[in-house]
């Protein structure tokens, strides 16, 4: 087959879906100089959207097309030509990172989509996709305020356009500046916010993240995929444990006694120890604090019978240590070895509260009974040695105030 030998009509539409279909490599070049000799508006159009919709870097013809759609977009006068220069389009590398920086620098990613002639159907294509990555990779190599800077562009990027499998890229892109400073909670919470929002909580439901933590590790860019969605399990336990005593204040008429309980787990919290939190409520602590905790954008639980309605529990992980903290007047408890099974049924009932369900029966978050080295006390004076000395004793971590022997 000659391709000067088609109909106009069948060269558009070879020129368009060759692609894809690697039957069609050896006869890519034949076909490009058929659709650039017959000089025809329809089909330097069919070869231009060849490119931008398919953007074949790894086709043996790519250069062909890239030069293909060089000469096509200049010898009219059309858009297309001012779009070239402007966007530099027809190079292959300055072409998607003329677009990244345009997109990361505007508050309407779609209007440059637009300007540079790559809305419509030409905004689902590849060339759009490798402006988008090349973006995610401008960003995860930033530091500091530019970081926050280039990352709420890039949150907003995807939340105003429709990008199709650059998951990975994203939270790489997104995570990757954090892994050895600490964002603001400016940044945190929204950022938090939306990767929870797009990929579900990685505290309690993994599956989506098991997803994209595999993508990660298929990009090869250095960064361990675990490590990342650890760190935003951490930035989510932390918002979960402030979130608690920032209700619990408003629902206990004891602030001065709520005062040193909140001091003694943050210093916890803010020294790393405290690896999982979830929280619940009693039904009427609810009414009273579940609005501040969708205000805070936390999840939480709920505590039913066994429990003073208008109390709360933190449920937290510190090492091989569970504890339940209650607010109000109630004991603190501590089950060792949390995922541990036992042969004697009265232990199974008693064994440690799982984290993150939906309803927590108050009699077994208040129990006096337990496994072996399971221990509970009350808030008296002098609580907080007798707490820390039961963490070290079980886990090695000393409180950073009260230390633990």
């Amino acid at each position: 087959m000659n391709p000067r030998d088609l109909r106009l009509r069948d060269l558009r539409r070879l020129v368009g879906g060759l692609w894809t279909d690697a039957r069609c490599d050896a006869i890519a070049p034949a076909v490009l100089d058929a659709a650039v000799a017959v000089d025809a508006k329809s089909c330097d159009r069919a070869v231009l959207s060849a490119y931008l919709r398919h953007f074949p870097s790894d086709h043996p013809a790519f250069e062909r097309l890239r030069a293909a759609a060089s000469l096509t977009a200049q010898r009219r006068d059309w858009p297309w030509r001012a779009r070239g220069e402007r966007w530099r389009l027809w190079d292959r590398d300055a072409g998607p990172a003329t677009i990244a920086a345009a997109l990361l620098a505007s508050d309407d990613p779609a209007a440059v989509l637009r300007e540079a002639g790559l809305d419509g159907d030409l905004a689902q294509g590849e060339f759009v996709a490798e402006a988008v990555e090349t973006a995610c990779d401008q960003a995860g190599a930033a530091k500091g305020t530019r970081a926050v800077e280039l990352g709420q562009r890039l949150i907003a990027l995807f939340q105003r356009l429709v990008v199709a499998d650059l998951d990975a890229e994203l939270v790489d892109a997104l995570m990757t500046p954090w892994t050895s400073v600490r964002p603001d909670k400016d940044y945190m919470a929204p950022l938090s916010g939306f990767l929870t929002a797009r990929f579900g909580d990685p505290r309690f439901e993994g599956t989506q993240w098991a997803r994209v933590e595999a993508d990660m590790l298929a990009l090869r860019r250095g960064s361990d995929p675990r490590r990342l969605t650890n760190l935003l399990r951490g930035w989510l336990t932390e918002a979960t444990v402030r979130a608690f005593f920032n209700i619990v204040r408003t629902t206990t008429d004891r602030k001065d006694q709520w005062d040193a309980r909140e001091a003694f787990w943050l210093a916890y919290m803010d020294s790393g120890a405290i690896t999982e939190a979830w929280f619940a409520f009693g039904r009427r602590a609810e009414l009273l604090a579940g609005r501040l905790a969708k205000e805070d954008n936390v999840r939480f639980a709920r505590v039913s019978g066994g429990a003073d309605p208008s109390h709360s529990a933190l449920i937290l992980s510190i090492g091989d240590l569970r504890i339940a903290e209650w607010s109000h007047n109630g004991s603190c408890r501590f089950w060792p070895h949390p995922h541990a099974s036992h042969a004697d049924s009265r232990l199974s009932r008693v064994k440690a509260p799982m984290l993150y369900q939906d309803n927590y029966d108050g009699t077994l978050l208040r129990t006096t009974f337990g496994p072996k080295g399971f221990e509970f006390m009350s808030h008296t004076s002098g609580w907080q040695a007798k707490a820390a000395n039961i963490i070290f004793r079980h886990t090695g971590h000393r409180h950073p105030r009260w230390g633990g022997h």
